[in-house]
């Protein structure tokens, strides 16, 4: 089975502390979940400095206006480069900022441009959610193994007091697990 291929745009307001940490601390966990969900293994392609890409502007905008242009600018790369652009390929700008005061990421659902902040661990993996059509509507709260509250990647309320729960909801993986099974390409 194809594997998904990540193109991971580590924007360059991303400082290198946090750029050490985005395998362990931002991929892992979900990229593992996801695995499970449809069966299919994960590629890393780490993507730096490249100029209209790594330093795209995203912030202070409308949402729709700079995920259309992020969406426009991944296009550009994989037309360059001769990639594909289909339900295996997720071409994420990783930043170190939120979009604007309320915003840390967007993703249209299940298309491969993928914009999201390190603000919160789980923005990346939420993001990366919404381009395989998982919705904040089959998003819940549950409990880790330590007896605390804890909120599955597509809460849409993120709070300090919850930790992560590190999974999608069952209705959420058959929304991922479906996309990943479908027939088709996404169109650009």
């Amino acid at each position: 089975m194809k594997p998904i291929t990540l193109y991971i745009f580590v924007h360059d307001d991303v400082p290198s502390s946090i750029v050490s940490t985005l395998g362990r601390g931002y991929f892992k966990e979900f990229t593992d979940e996801i695995s499970f969900i449809t069966g299919r293994s994960f590629v890393f392609n780490e993507v730096r400095h490249v100029k209209g890409l790594t330093d795209h502007n995203y912030k202070g905008q409308n949402l729709s206006d700079v995920l259309w242009s992020w969406h426009a600018a991944a296009i550009g790369y994989k037309n360059d480069k001769g990639l594909e652009w289909g339900k295996t390929e997720r071409y994420i700008l990783v930043t170190k900022d939120a979009i604007n005061d309320t915003v840390h990421g967007g993703a249209f659902p299940g298309k491969p441009a993928v914009i999201a902040s390190t603000h919160f661990y789980q923005a990346i993996a939420h993001e990366i959610g919404h381009s395989f059509n998982a919705t904040h509507e089959d998003g819940e709260l549950g409990w880790n193994a330590w007896g605390g509250e804890c909120e599955t990647y597509m809460y849409h309320e993120v709070s300090s007091l919850r930790g992560n729960c590190y999974r999608y909801t069952p209705k959420n993986r058959e929304r991922i697990k479906a996309l990943a099974a479908a027939k088709t390409e996404c169109n650009t």
